[in-house]
C-alpha cells in the first residue's frame, strides 16, 4: 500500500492534535492532584504514574513490534501473515502481563516499605490493569503500522477521558491515592475494550516457527531499548522517592512532571515517523525528509518550552502546582533541557531501529545504567541529580549524532 501524502498530512495532523489534547488532559489530572493532595500524597501519586510509564515502555515494545510488521505486511496478499503474527503477539503480551500482575500483587507490601508509601493497596489495584494494557498495546501497534491514525487517536482519547472522570470522582469522594489507582486501572480496561472493536481475531490462526523467530528477535531488541527508556525517563523519580523524605520527593515529582512536557509533547513525532520510514524503505523511497522534519519539530517545541521555563520558572510552577512547590522553580529549565536532549536522541534511535540498525539501542542502555549508578552515588540535593542527567543526555545526544553521520557517510551496514 503506497503512502498518500495527503492522508499522512490529514490523519497525522489529527493524531498530533489528539495527542496534544491527551497530554494536556493527563497533565491537568496530575496538576489537579498536586493541588488537592499536597506534596506527600502527590509523591505517591507520582510513584503510581511513574510505574505506569515504566510499564508503558514495555507495552510500547509490543506496540512498535506490531506496528513494524503491520507496516511490512500491509498488502491484501500478506493479510493472513499479519493476522497470524498479531495473534501470536497477543498471546506473548498476555503472558508477560500475567507475570507483571503476579509480581505486582505478591510484592505490594515490599513496594510499600521500599518507597515509603502509606498503603500497599494502590499497588494491588494497579496490578489488575497490566495484562489488558499489554494486550491493548498490540492493537494500537496494528493501527499505527497501518496508518489508521483516526482509530489510534480514539484509543488515546478513551484512556485519558476515563482516567480523568474516574480519578476526579473517586478523589473527590475521599479515596485519595486509591482513587488514583482505580482511575489508572479502569482507563486501561476501557481502552482495551475500545481497541478490540477495531481488530478482528481468528483464534485458529497459526504462525510459522520462522516468522515467530523473526518477530521475537525484533521484539526482544525493542524490549531492550524500552528498558533503557525506563531507566532514563523514570529512575530519577524512583531514586528520589527512595532517598529523600516524602515531602521533598513530592516537590521533585512536580519538577519532573513539568520538565517532561518536552518529552511527552513531542512523542507523537516518533509515533508518526516509525511506520512511515518502514513503508518508504520497503518501497525503495527516500525517508530523510521525515527524519529531519521530526528533528526540526522537536527542536522547535523544546526551544519554546526551555525558553519559557528559563525566564518564567516561578510563574510556571505557581500556575501549575501552587506556592507549595516554588522551591524547585530554579531547576525547571535545566530539567527541561535534559528531557529535550533525550527526546531528540530518541528520534535517532527510532529512525535507525525502524531500519533494523541496533547499535543505538545498546548505547542508550549504557546511558540508562550510568544514570542509575551516578544518582545512587551522588544525590546530595536536587540540583546534583539534575546536573547528572544533563551531562549524560549531552553525551547521549552527541553520540547519536556521531553515529548517524558515520552511517550516512561510510555505508549501510546494519549496526
Amino acid at each position: 500500500m503506497a503512502i498518500s501524502e495527503k492522508k499522512l498530512l490529514t490523519d497525522g495532523s489529527l493524531l498530533f492534535v489528539s495527542t496534544l489534547i491527551v497530554n494536556a488532559g493527563n497533565y491537568a489530572i496530575n496538576l489537579l492532584l498536586g493541588r488537592w493532595l499536597g506534596p506527600v500524597d502527590f509523591s505517591e501519586v507520582s510513584l503510581l504514574v511513574t510505574t505506569l510509564l515504566m510499564v508503558s515502555f514495555l507495552a510500547l515494545a509490543f506496540q512498535l513490534t506490531a506496528a513494524k510488521y503491520a507496516a511490512t505486511f500491509d498488502s491484501v496478499s500478506e493479510a493472513n501473515t499479519l493476522h497470524q503474527l498479531t495473534i501470536w503477539l497477543k498471546k506473548s503480551a498476555l503472558g508477560l502481563g500475567a507475570s507483571l500482575f503476579v509480581l505486582t500483587i505478591s510484592m505490594a507490601v515490599f513496594w510499600q516499605d521500599f518507597f515509603q508509601t502509606s498503603s500497599y493497596l494502590p499497588f494491588v489495584i494497579f496490578g489488575f490493569g497490566l495484562p489488558v494494557y499489554l494486550l491493548m498495546s498490540v492493537n494500537r501497534g496494528i493501527l499505527q503500522g497501518l496508518l489508521s491514525y483516526k482509530k489510534l487517536a480514539l484509543t488515546y482519547q478513551t484512556e485519558m477521558w476515563v482516567r480523568l472522570a474516574v480519578t476526579v470522582l473517586l478523589v473527590y469522594l475521599g479515596y485519595r491515592v486509591n482513587g488514583v489507582a482505580w482511575g489508572l486501572t479502569l482507563s486501561l480496561v476501557a481502552t482495551w475494550l475500545v481497541s478490540r472493536t477495531v481488530i478482528q481475531q481468528d483464534e485458529n490462526s497459526t504462525v510459522s516457527e520462522f516468522e515467530r523467530s523473526v518477530v521475537l528477535k525484533f521484539l526482544l531488541m525493542v524490549l531492550v531499548y524500552e528498558c533503557s527508556q525506563i531507566l532514563i525517563n523514570n529512575s530519577d523519580i524512583l531514586l528520589v522517592k527512595h532517598f529523600f523524605p516524602p515531602y521533598e520527593a513530592g516537590l521533585y515529582a512536580a519538577l519532573a512532571l513539568i520538565g517532561r512536557i518536552v518529552y511527552f509533547g513531542t512523542w507523537t513525532v516518533v509515533t508518526l515517523l516509525f511506520p512511515i520510514v518502514i513503508k518508504l524503505e520497503k518501497e525503495g523511497k527516500s525517508h530523510t525528509k521525515y527524519f529531519l522534519g521530526g528533528l526540526a519539530i522537536i527542536t522547535t517545541i523544546a526551544a519554546v518550552i526551555i525558553t519559557a521555563s528559563y525566564f518564567y520558572p516561578t510563574e510556571m510552577v505557581r500556575v501549575l502546582f501552587g506556592e507549595a512547590y516554588q522551591s524547585v522553580a530554579p531547576l525547571l529549565w535545566k530539567y527541561s533541557l535534559s528531557t529535550a536532549l533525550f527526546a531528540l536522541s530518541n528520534v535517532f534511535v527510532y529512525y535507525h531501529l525502524s531500519l533494523d540498525r541496533r547499535l543505538p539501542v545498546w548505547i542508550t542502555i549504557i546511558g540508562g545504567v550510568a544514570q542509575i549508578v551516578l544518582i545512587t552515588r551522588y544525590h546530595a540535593d536536587f540540583e546534583q541529580v539534575v546536573h547528572i542527567q544533563i551531562g549524560l543526555m549531552i553525551a547521549l545526544f552527541t553520540t547519536m549524532v556521531c553515529y548517524h553521520l558515520i552511517h550516512a557517510f561510510f555505508g549501510e551496514k546494519k549496526l
